[in-house]
């Protein structure tokens, strides 16, 4: 007759599996959460190096850039200020994606993604914008898009007319002219090339 562990062998096991377990998840967790502050830690893996000199450049030719160079009282502007998930679910899956990562990176997995698993998301913009996006003016009143009460119920990514990590004019908020005139003409489909409607 084979002799079973005792319930208090067996369950000493399972706590132990239980505890690797979560040090399995929570440690490189902690890691990533300490190292993510230092953009330096986020492009070593994903390999953005020219996205972060462009960034970190003066004067800034991105809307990264100039948001890198914005500080805010003790809160520099850095990869996950942006990167970072909105809200506590936003906020996990980012985490646990990065702790996934490195974990990879470790074990000798470092192929590049190809695109953003955790795309942004408006939100990321507005946690620091949102005033910027009132709309309640007529078109009689203004030209600016932000500000036009007609436009606050497009939904569109910001960044699909501001361009982040691409050189632009700042002083017409690093938008994109050919990206805002498709945005523009998915509404306004008479407005010619010249930006006017006909």
């Amino acid at each position: 007759m084979p002799i079973l562990p005792s319930s208090s062998a067996a369950q000493r096991r399972l706590w132990i599996a239980a505890l690797a377990l979560i040090a399995a998840a929570v440690i490189p967790t902690v890691v990533v959460k300490r190292l993510d502050g230092d953009n330096r830690f986020c492009i070593s893996c994903h390999l953005h190096g020219q996205i972060y000199r462009d960034m970190t450049e003066a004067p800034a030719r991105t809307l990264s850039a100039a948001h890198f160079r914005a500080h805010h009282g003790n809160h520099p502007e850095r990869c996950f200020t942006c990167h970072s998930g909105e809200g506590l679910a936003g906020w996990s899956q980012v985490t646990l994606l990065s702790a996934w990562d490195a974990a990879r990176w470790v074990a000798g997995d470092r192929h590049e993604p190809t695109s953003m698993r955790l795309p942004l998301t408006n939100s990321a913009c507005l946690k620091c914008h949102e005033k910027d996006v009132h709309g309640t003016k007529s078109s009689e009143e203004t030209d600016e898009y932000h500000q036009l009460s007609d436009h606050l119920g497009v939904k569109l990514p910001c960044f699909s007319c501001h361009q982040v990590h691409r050189a632009g004019p700042s002083d017409r908020h690093y938008l994109d002219n050919v990206s805002v005139r498709a945005q523009c003409q998915r509404c306004h489909r008479d407005l010619d090339a010249g930006g006017t409607e006909g």
